[in-house]
């Protein structure tokens, strides 16, 4: 009984020895299974990790692209401001371009008027030998001696006057001044100067020459050429001593100097208008200018 059970327990010990070596063994292929699911999970911690830090870029991003859209907002909230304020500048613009039209108008139809009233002066006033201000001793003096002058020389000579000309040299005459007129009616400036001094060099003693030398200081007065201005109402006052605009030359001779800053000539000659034609507009508006010059000084 004993020889069998000998061999029966050596045979149990040899079954748990070989179920130790394989557990063992067992647990040894286990290991590396689990260094692999180690790896796996670090391998997708860092997927995640990368995950949480891409999206982190992307919200980045989206910020960038939100920034970057308000300041396309603003950059389109100033276009309209600028757009808006450019339909106010093309309003004013309108506006002021309206009051020009207005104003080249208002001066068109002032030069006819002065233009017929020089006329009317001529075919049936006094003429260029009227002073055109009233209550100037000077003036009045010297029409009344071209008065007696002419009185006298048609007294004693019946032939007609060789300063008019024959009819067809006045016919000639109107006709060239009414060319000029047109030009400065149509404000063209420079061109009617031109055509004025042509007639003043074809008709110097012409009956229309003492006005054609005053639209011709007015066209360069009106292009503010001030020195030239002068120097043409000096012509007409040199010229044509008898003109009826003698006083507003003087007057538009002052306020050029006062233009140009000479205020002490501008001062002078108004002072030299006041005195030769008191009691006028001319000689009010000198006035109010010489105050206007002595508040500057």
């Amino acid at each position: 009984m004993k020889q069998i059970l000998l061999p029966v327990c050596l045979l149990c010990v040899l079954l748990v020895d070989v179920q130790l070596v394989f557990a063992r063994d067992v647990q040894l292929r286990s290991r590396p299974s689990d260094s692999t699911s180690t790896q796996s999970q670090s391998s997708s911690n860092q997927q995640s990790n990368s995950t949480r830090k891409l999206s982190a870029e992307e919200r980045l991003q989206r910020l960038e692209r939100i920034l970057e859209s308000q300041g396309l907002v603003d950059m389109l909230v100033k276009i309209e401001n600028l757009q808006s304020e450019l339909q106010i500048l093309r309003g004013e613009l309108e506006l002021h371009t309206h009051q020009l039209d207005e104003i080249k108008q208002r001066q068109r139809d002032l030069y006819v008027d002065i233009d017929r009233r020089l006329l009317r002066l001529e075919r049936n006033g006094p003429g260029p030998g009227s002073s055109g201000a009233t209550g100037s001793t000077a003036g009045a003096t010297s029409a009344t001696a071209t008065v007696g002058a002419v009185t006298s020389s048609t007294a004693t000579n019946t032939k007609p006057s060789t300063t008019t000309g024959s009819s067809t040299d006045f016919a000639a005459e109107q006709k060239a001044y009414q060319k000029a007129f047109d030009l400065l009616r149509e404000l063209r400036y420079e061109q009617a100067v031109t055509a004025f001094n042509g007639f003043i060099t074809q008709f110097p003693q012409g009956r229309y020459a003492h006005i054609a030398q005053y639209w011709i200081g007015e066209a360069n007065y009106a292009q503010r050429n001030f020195k030239q201005a002068i120097i043409d109402y000096q012509k007409l006052i040199d010229n044509y001593p008898n003109s009826p605009k003698l006083a507003e030359a003087m007057l538009k001779i002052g306020y050029s100097q006062y233009e140009l800053k000479k205020f002490k000539q501008a001062e002078t000659t108004l002072k030299q208008l006041t005195k030769n034609y008191p009691g006028t507009t001319e000689a009010g508006q000198a006035t109010n200018l010489i105050q206007k010059i002595r508040l500057k000084r």
